[in-house]
């Protein structure tokens, strides 16, 4: 190996590296922990590469120019009229112990000898050894540069696609929605025989009991907007078994409710609570104006047609006091899996409530400070899991990993996430 190809530039290297390392992290191209990596290689590094080659060298040369402890050095005097007989004096010392001296260092001449010729075959692998490392570090850089690009390619390609198939999923709904408006338009207006075409009182009671939920589950459930209500008398419209009604009483606030079906009336009367058989608008429209401290529909709304609903908000915010409450209960559209369970479930379900058309609706109405309530959420072992990356690979599939279970989270905002909502309103 020439002298020339053995060099190393180790201080133009890193300079190189540094400026590589300090232009991507200007971009944002290095996240925190890669900076934090990459400094700790370069440290490394530092403690092992600069000025190695010039020492080597310079302690080469002492070695192979003095591992000779035998050989006679030059013997000479500063003095300028004893020099000569100085000199002659020290040569024949030298002559009369050389003997002797020569018999001691023999030995550690064959110890330098052997020593000196192993270091100077050692020097050339060492000289490639610096060189190949400096080459290697250059191609590990490029190789992470690339691999990182690489990934985040695939990171914007799988976000791309998620955004594409949210969009689709709503053309495909809107486009069902026109479909069943036009389906159901062309249809021929062809009544049920008399007689038929309702469930019965005892008919929907029973449904209710076997898929609602039991009335200490509802109970529970419903606790949560007992805070609302400071002051009676509150109306619980649509009451149905009498669970709110409970809950209120045994707060000390004055509560009755109203319910089209008889069965869940007399179920409410059977446990002492103020309840009567009537048709929701027809019995606020007959109440005095700033009458009721609050008023709570449970799982109410999406059982009405729009006008209905409008109408209904309307009579409630005349009827409530100054400082009254409205609060609605109902299925959240915004959580897809409710459409494949409990919304078309009821068979008495007219359609959903977006939670932003009730904010809007309680608004235009008058009342105010109107706020959403998210509840039932979905359990966490319904949900689609997040991932792990193999132990082995972590340190290379963690970024991918970390990249899916952000589309795994927001697909489980979409699907499950929060089967009601109550959407609260109070009276100016």
């Amino acid at each position: 190996m020439s002298a020339e190809n053995s060099q190393v530039d180790v201080a133009r290297i890193m300079e190189e590296l540094r400026a590589r390392v300090a232009e991507r992290k200007a971009s944002g191209f290095y996240s925190e922990e890669e900076v934090e990596r990459i400094a700790r290689m370069e440290l490394e590094i530092q403690e092992v590469l600069p000025g190695y080659r010039d020492d080597l060298d310079h302690h080469l040369a002492i070695l192979n120019d003095s591992w000779d402890t035998k050989a006679e050095a030059a013997v000479t005097s500063h003095r300028r009229l004893l020099g000569p007989l100085i000199v002659a004096t020290k040569k024949l010392l030298r002559r009369l112990t050389a003997p002797y001296i020569n018999m001691v260092l023999t030995q550690q001449v064959e110890f330098n000898s052997t020593l000196v010729r192993l270091l100077n075959s050692f020097a050339p692998q060492v000289r490639d050894h610096l060189q190949g490392l400096g080459q290697d570090l250059g191609q590990l850089e490029e190789r992470q540069a690339s691999s990182y690009l690489e990934l985040r390619a695939q990171i914007r390609e799988m976000t791309l696609a998620l955004e594409r198939f949210k969009q689709e999923l709503s053309a495909q709904a809107g486009h069902l929605e026109r479909l069943r408006g036009r389906a159901v338009s062309d249809l021929p207006r062809v009544g049920p025989p008399p007689g038929t075409g309702e469930l019965t009182a005892q008919e929907y009671l029973a449904f209710e009991d076997l898929h609602r939920g039991s009335r200490e589950e509802i109970r529970e459930r419903q606790r949560v907007y007992l805070s609302d209500f400071s002051m009676g008398p509150v109306l619980d419209v649509g009451c149905g078994r009498g669970e709110f009604l409970e809950l209120l009483r045994e707060a000390g606030i004055e509560a009755r409710g109203i319910d089209l079906n008889g069965q869940m009336v007399r179920a409410c009367r059977e446990r002492g609570l103020d309840a009567s058989e009537a048709e929701a608008l027809a019995y606020l429209s007959q109440l005095p104006d700033r009458s009721l401290g609050g008023i709570f529909c449970s799982q109410m709304i999406e059982h009405l047609e729009s006008r209905a609903l409008v109408a209904l908000v309307q009579l409630a915010v005349a009827k409530l006091k100054s400082g009254g409450t409205f609060v609605a209960e109902t299925l959240n559209p915004a959580c897809l899996t409710i459409f494949s369970g409990a919304f078309y479930l009821d068979l008495t379900h007219i359609k959903p409530v977006h939670p932003q058309a009730a904010i809007f609706l309680l608004e235009a109405a008058g009342l105010g400070g109107v706020t959403v309530r998210y509840v039932n959420p979905y359990p966490e072992k319904m949900k689609l899991q997040l991932l792990e990356p193999a132990w082995a690979k972590r340190r290379f599939e963690a970024p991918l990993v970390e990249a899916l279970n952000d589309m795994i989270r927001q697909l489980n905002d979409v699907l499950y996430s929060y089967q009601d909502y109550a959407v609260i309103g109070r009276k100016p």
